[in-house]
C-alpha cells in the first residue's frame, strides 16, 4: 500500500515547525539547546522511518554527530558546541525541506488535478449536497462517479499516479465547494 501524502506533508510540518524553538534556545545559549537538537534529530528520524522514507538515516547520521562532537579548544567548547549544532541544524533543515518539499509538490499537483474534477462536476449538476446525508459517503459517490465515468477516468489515473485514494477523498472532502453543486 502507498504512503499517504497527506500525512508525510503534514508530520513534516509539524518538525520543520520546531525548528524555531532550536534556534531561540542556541541563541539564548541555553545549555539544553543541544539535548533539545537531539531530541528533535531523533523524532525526525523516527517519524519518517514510520512513514518508511529512506531519508531517515541522514537524521540517524547527524545524531550521531552530535552525540561524538569533540571540540578543537578545550577553553571554548560550549562555543564550539553551540556553533557545531547550528551548523547541524542547519544541513538537518535543508534535508527535511527536501524531503517536505518533493511530497508537497505531489500533493499540490494532485490538488490542481483535483480541482479540474471538481469544476466538470459542478458543471455535471449532477450531485446535490443534502446536509442530513453523510458527507464521507457524499464524497465516496463523487469519488465513483468520477472513476467510472467514461471521460473522467484518465484524469483520475493521473490522480492516483501522485497519491493514494484515501488522500484522494481527503482533499477531495477539502477542497470540494458544496454551493457550486
Amino acid at each position: 500500500m502507498r504512503k499517504s501524502t497527506t500525512k508525510i506533508v503534514s508530520n513534516i510540518e509539524l518538525q520543520l515547525g520546531k525548528i524555531s524553538n532550536i534556534v531561540n534556545l542556541l541563541e539564548k545559549k541555553s545549555s539544553t539547546s543541544t539535548a533539545t537538537l537531539k531530541n528533535w534529530l531523533s523524532e525526525t528520524e523516527e517519524m519518517l522511518q514510520q512513514l518508511s522514507i529512506p531519508e531517515s538515516s541522514q537524521f540517524a547520521v547527524k545524531r550521531g554527530e552530535l552525540t561524538t562532537f569533540l571540540p578543537d579548544d578545550s577553553r571554548n567548547k560550549r562555543k564550539e558546541l553551540s556553533r557545531f549544532s547550528a551548523s547541524l541544524l542547519t544541513g538537518a533543515q535543508e534535508n527535511l525541506w527536501d524531503v517536505y518539499q518533493k511530497h508537497k509538490e505531489k500533493l499540490d499537483n494532485a490538488t490542481q488535478l483535483i480541482h479540474q474534477l471538481l469544476h466538470i462536476i459542478y458543471q455535471t449538476k449532477q450531485f446535490k449536497y443534502d446536509p442530513k446525508e453523510d458527507f464521507t459517503l457524499f464524497i465516496h459517490q463523487i469519488w465513483g462517479f468520477c472513476t467510472s465515468h467514461e471521460q473522467l477516468k484518465a484524469l483520475t489515473v493521473q490522480i492516483l499516479s501522485l497519491i493514494n485514494k484515501t488522500d484522494v477523498l481527503l482533499v477531495l472532502a477539502k477542497e470540494i465547494e458544496i454551493e457550486n453543486l
